[in-house]
């Protein structure tokens, strides 16, 4: 289903919006609140055991109070959120959709917009996520948050780094509590796929002493899932076929007539992974308030993300061999088959359906040990004084990417065509593409098909190599903060008046160490080469997809032992790791001004924020044969404005209208002086230390209704308007920066990332949540049926992003990577009687993953590869139950992934396909405590 959406019809619901807003404000009360940070009179009376309510209750009272468009996601009364990690929580939270890795949801997409364009705080402090701008939260387990607030049109005091908007994780403290707390729970569960279990455990321990001056809070959480995926993958495409534009002859390696528009692919490659992960978490809090006036307190928080991954990968590659293709039409009479027949339609092959005979396999077994970790420190108070409100930071963050793997060895078909598999691959249903893998017979020279194979190993496969790595990128920021609020009049008007600044000073580099065995050391040391059998063991195949042929899985500690074997016999060598090393320093010193100035129907909030930031990038390229330290600067400052409107219609309903702006800077490794130089055909490729950011203009308005006793209804429309959007480009390198005294390289072509690209987002966004309790009574219903309510939301997103001309590529429009024409989500909720339950469902349409490179061919313009890839349309069907038991303990049950909805992947069009992967539905069942 897609749905696109006019500008037409945005203007209209605006205009909509507005005469809704004139209507109700004629009619206004004089009474109606003018302080949107006065809490409003509390009128939810909760009834029993009611979680869902709870939290919705706390989230409504911030996002209603706040000073900007926020969302909420508020834990309840025993401080728990429903989800294992952030962006499964947020995910049900109106606008924001989630980009998932292994069936987990990982990145977040807010309103439409990509996941790079999202930053992330904890506690109001900035955090910089191990991977780096693409902010991952499945490494942030919700055992440490209290509260997510997403804060949508971003204010002068928030950073300045920010497009999509903020979300800020804020985690407990003793005082969310009213004395001594003790509360956790445990919950064990099973994958039906591969049948692996999952375990989900807590622990919070607050209390206050010394007549409540002096508070603490310890957390700990330990989350772990054992899984298997099926998945395969065509993929990638290869080049079309016919004349480049420009170009003095044929491109790709089928040339017969309207080769341009057939796409074959290069190859079909089955990955079943068996995976273990986890996330652990810790905290520790103490709050010291010594007077009425003063408050300080000192954090840590620990979180880490673990991936134990071992992947089988069997990749038949369809074009090795294959012969380059007259341009002439098909002969008449077939001629006897003497080649693979890969990509040749005289052979009687399609792109999606036929047979290659003497297909290349080549093995590899992927065993990493993934660890991600982010460490951050804070120390900070606040104090009453001479009239101000002064808050202040200090903290220190250290993050990790971490990129081991334990070991990979890699093997390969012989050269003998005999020794090869000939392949039937049926590409025609793009959800299951197959393989079937027969004997290839040699009669002289013509090529057969021969008897069926069931088993993968019995083609004969040689080793090539083995390999592994340690280490991965590091991030150390250190960071001061400083806020001073204060009332007092503006134009004659009471205000709020807040300053501050903030210094930041990060560092991101890279440290890799790489070891390597290849075939010819074996050789040199005198040692046979290992065979799949010194890895495999004998276990079944724990996944459901029809592979066409069996296999053994292998042992990760059979491939760990092995290595450390080689490296004791010194064979095969550590790697020089310095091609890959890069050091990246960004130093950040911001100012911002803003008023919150009240009028009789709601407030005006307007000010802005200077930013400027000086990065400078360090890496070691290979420079004529020599690594030459090479060290690049350049700076920036930007001005941030922002105006906000809150206007109250009446107490239970208000407008919301804002104007903000912001910029999203290129990620770490994208500023990196770490270029790759090839002198033959004069290329280089690298980062971009020149990039700039992307800039944006935002344009919000909206109603919300809090509706009595408790109830929310939500329209709004958004635009923005895109300066500088990044993409991957070619151009002139020009500078010197790599010349050498014997050559000079500033007019080589440099691929990087680069700016260029302009356009828009336009949005339209729903939200409704209601219980139907009081319609029941007033119908004097059954009383069992007040339990239930209903949530719902909707976004929809028309967005458009000039693409610049590369080469032969004219000019194009895309989507904005990230951007999902619908992103819905459904639930309906009970909770009576002690029991609280769940019913959700989402989905999303397809969206841009990555945009890619196209090509003029015999006049028309095709994907020169893959071209732009994308994300399907998926959906995700999830339960959860609660009952109370007694008022401190309650049973749990969740069901996941219930609609066993698959990842899939196509490149340009959904008639090619890249990847297709299923992870089954997960049941944990369990207990929870508090006292």
């Amino acid at each position: 289903m897609t749905i696109k959406l006019t500008r037409a019809a945005l203007v209209g619901a605006v205009s909509g919006i507005g005469l809704l807003a004139a209507t109700q404000a004629y009619g206004q009360s004089a009474e109606t609140s003018s302080e949107i940070t006065t809490p409003q009179a509390e009128t939810v009376i909760v009834r029993g055991y009611r979680p869902i309510l709870e939290s919705d209750r706390a989230a409504l009272q911030v996002q209603r109070n706040a000073p900007a468009l926020v969302s909420v996601l508020s834990a309840d009364e025993a401080g728990r959120l429903a989800d294992q990690n952030i962006a499964d929580a947020v995910s049900r939270l109106p606008g924001v959709a989630v980009e998932k890795d292994q069936g987990q949801s990982r990145y977040v997409n807010l309103r439409g917009q990509p996941r790079r364009w999202v930053t992330y705080s904890i506690d109001g402090m900035s955090v910089v996520s191990p991977e780096g701008r693409d902010t991952r939260f499945d490494n942030i387990p919700t055992a440490i948050a209290s509260q997510v607030v997403i804060n949508k049109a971003i204010t002068p005091d928030l950073s300045g780094d920010t497009v999509a908007g903020n979300i800020n994780i804020r985690t407990r403290s003793a005082y969310d509590y009213r004395g001594r707390r003790i509360t956790g729970g445990l919950s064990l569960g099973r994958v039906e796929l591969g049948g692996g279990r999952e375990i989900d455990a807590s622990l919070v321990l607050a209390d206050r002493f010394l007549n409540d001056k002096v508070g603490i809070l310890a957390q700990a959480s330990f989350y772990e899932r054992e899984m298997v995926t099926d998945n395969w993958e065509t993929d990638p495409y290869l080049r079309p076929g016919g004349t480049i534009s420009g170009a003095s002859g044929p491109s790709g390696i089928d040339r017969r007539p309207g080769s341009e528009t057939r796409r074959w692919a290069r190859e079909y490659e089955n990955k079943p992974y068996r995976l273990t992960r986890g996330n652990i978490s810790g905290s520790l809090r103490a709050d010291w308030r010594p007077t009425e006036h003063d408050k300080l307190f000192a954090q840590i928080v620990y979180s880490q993300y673990t991936d134990v991954e071992l992947r089988n990968n069997y990749i038949f590659r369809l074009d090795n061999g294959a012969t380059t293709t007259p341009t002439t039409p098909c002969p008449a009479t077939p001629a006897p088959i003497t080649t693979s027949t890969a990509n040749d339609i005289c052979s009687g092959n399609l792109p999606n359906r036929g047979t290659v005979y003497g297909v290349q396999m080549n093995w590899n077994f992927r065993t990493g040990d993934i660890k991600e970790y982010i460490l951050t420190n804070t120390i900070g108070g606040n104090h009453s004084r001479f009239g101000w409100d002064i808050d202040w930071r200090f903290n220190f963050t250290e993050t990790e990417d971490g990129q081991d793997l334990t070991g990979t060895p890699v093997f390969q078909s012989p050269t003998t065509v005999t020794s090869r598999p000939t392949v039937d691959y049926d590409f025609t249903d793009v959800s299951n593409n197959t393989v079937r893998l027969y004997n290839t017979v040699l009669t002289g020279t013509v090529r057969s098909r021969g008897d069926a194979v069931r088993n993968i190993e019995a083609f004969p496969m040689l080793f090539t190599e083995i390999a592994d790595a340690e280490g991965g990128d590091l991030t150390l920021a250190w960071t001061g903060k400083l806020d001073m609020t204060r009332e007092s009049t503006l134009f004659g008007l009471p205000a709020t008046i807040k300053v501050g600044g903030l210094v930041t000073s990060r560092e991101k580099k890279r440290r890799l160490t790489q070891y390597r065995a290849r075939a010819a050391d074996f050789v040199a040391a005198g040692v046979a080469l290992p065979t799949y059998g010194d890895f495999a063991i004998d276990t079944a195949f724990k996944g459901k997809y029809p592979l066409g042929y069996s296999f053994r899985y292998y042992s990760g500690d059979k491939v760990g032992d092995f290595i450390r074997s080689l490296k004791d016999r010194r064979i095969g060598a550590v790697q020089d790791g310095s091609g890959e090393y890069y050091d990246v320093t960004e130093d950040i010193l911001a100012a911002y001004a803003m008023a919150t100035v009240r009028r009789d129907w709601g407030n005006i909030v307007f000010g802005g924020r200077l930013e400027r930031t000086e990065n400078t990038s360090k890496a070691l390229p290979l420079i004529g044969g020599v690594r030459v330290l090479t060290q690049l600067k350049n700076d920036d400052t930007l001005f941030f404005p922002s105006v906000h409107v809150n206007y109250d219609l009446n107490d239970d309903m208000k407008i919301r209208l804002s104007l903000n702006t912001g910029a999203a800077r290129p990620d770490f490794d994208d500023l990196a002086a770490n270029f790759s130089i090839d002198d033959a055909p004069g290329l280089i490729t690298g980062g971009n230390p020149d990039a700039k950011p992307e800039r944006s203009v935002g344009l919000d308005a909206y109603f919300e209704y809090y509706m009595q006793p408790q109830g929310y209804f939500q329209v709004g429309v958004y635009y923005k308007d895109i300066k500088d959007a990044l993409f991957t480009q070619s151009g002139t390198f020009g500078s010197t920066v790599l010349n050498t005294p014997d050559r000079d390289r500033s007019g080589y072509n440099f691929t990087t990332i680069r700016n260029g690209g302009d356009g828009h987002l336009l949005g339209l966004e729903i939200a409704y949540t209601q219980t139907i309790e009081n319609w029941v009574k007033a119908s004097n219903g059954p009383a069992w049926l007040e339990g239930f309510g209903v949530r719902v939301s909707a976004t929809a997103n028309d967005s458009e992003i000039n693409v610049p001309s590369v080469g032969t590529a004219p000019n194009r429009k895309v989507d904005l990577p990230g951007a999902s024409d619908l992103v819905t989500n459904a639930a309906i909720t009970y909770e009576k009687y002690g029991l609280s339950a769940r019913l959700a469902y989402q989905y999303r349409t397809k969206w841009l993953q990555s945009v890619g490179g196209y090509a003029t061919v015999n006049g028309q313009v095709v994907p020169d590869g893959n071209g732009d890839i994308y994300w399907n349309d998926s959906e995700s069907l999830s339960l959860s139950i609660r009952y109370a038991v007694t008022d401190q303990i309650e049973l749990t049950f969740d069901g996941i992934n219930l609609a066993d909805s698959p990842g899939r992947r196509f490149a340009d069009s959904e008639l090619y396909p890249i990847e297709y992967e299923t992870f089954g539905p997960r049941y944990l069942i369990g207990m929870r405590f508090k006292y």
